[in-house]
């Protein structure tokens, strides 16, 4: 590649790299660091997220340090196929993240719907029994405000129900329950049931993966914004890297 682009194609391809690493961490961080993997939906999108910034970071490397023109395009169209996904996938994200008739109280109508589809709810519940999530104590002390909203709803009976507790289990008062609700029905002493059965459990997960969602697209948008910059930068590139080849032909006919 001539001189002219080179120095600013470099700088796209070092950018684009750099986006990667982030994403590769964030993805190493919820595979390995989780308390959780109840939450291993957002394992691999972010996997295959790196991966593909890493892989097309180095397709511009390869074209730019060997001169190989067929590299330089296919970067650059990879970099617009990977912003033009990323931003659906974001209108979809604030689409179903959205209200979708604020004052019928339908927020989270999407999320609620995908939690409650009864294949779906089987497999969190057992991984959410599975990860002790409730009575172990190096669980419940990690990430406390993250995990809050599943321990409130699945961790202990509803409020409204009028149990009390007892050391450290809940006990129905003498006077009985203060509520018939089907999850006062529900709660059970067991461990490995509690109100894992309970629409408030279902309630609490969709309650974390309202705080995943939010913090998954907020990064997204930042990371379309970074893109779309070094897809700026690499077309002046490219696009000056011709005018400066086709000058200098014209110069010497």
């Amino acid at each position: 590649m001539l001189g002219a682009g080179c120095s600013l194609f470099a700088c796209s391809n070092f950018l684009t790299f750099l986006s990667s690493l982030p994403v590769l961490t964030a993805a190493a961080i919820l595979q390995y660091c989780s308390n959780t993997r109840c939450s291993s939906y957002l394992e691999a999108p972010m996997w295959v997220l790196g991966i593909f910034l890493l892989l097309v970071s180095l397709a511009g490397m390869t074209g730019s340090c060997c001169g190989v023109t067929f590299m330089l395009w296919l970067y650059q169209w990879l970099l617009f196929l990977l912003i033009l996904v990323l931003f659906c996938f974001i209108a979809l994200m604030l689409i179903a993240m959205g209200e979708s008739g604020s004052k019928s109280g339908r927020r989270w109508d999407l999320l609620q719907r995908i939690v409650a589809e009864e294949g779906n709810w089987i497999a969190i519940r057992s991984c959410l029994s599975e990860s002790k999530i409730c009575s172990d104590p190096a669980v419940s002390r990690g990430n406390s405000a993250v995990l809050l909203p599943i321990k409130n709803g699945c961790c202990k009976p509803p409020s409204q129900c009028g149990f009390v507790k007892n050391g450290s289990t809940w006990t129905i008062p003498k006077s009985g329950l203060a509520s018939k609700h089907q999850d006062c029905l529900t709660w059970s002493i067991k461990p490995n049931r509690l109100c894992y059965y309970c629409k408030s459990c279902k309630a609490g997960f969709v309650g974390r993966l309202k705080n995943d969602w939010g913090k998954l697209t907020t990064f997204g948008i930042c990371l379309v914004c970074f893109l779309i910059i070094n897809f700026i930068i690499g077309c002046l590139a490219v696009r000056r890297s011709h005018a400066v080849s086709l000058f200098q032909t014209t110069r010497r006919d």
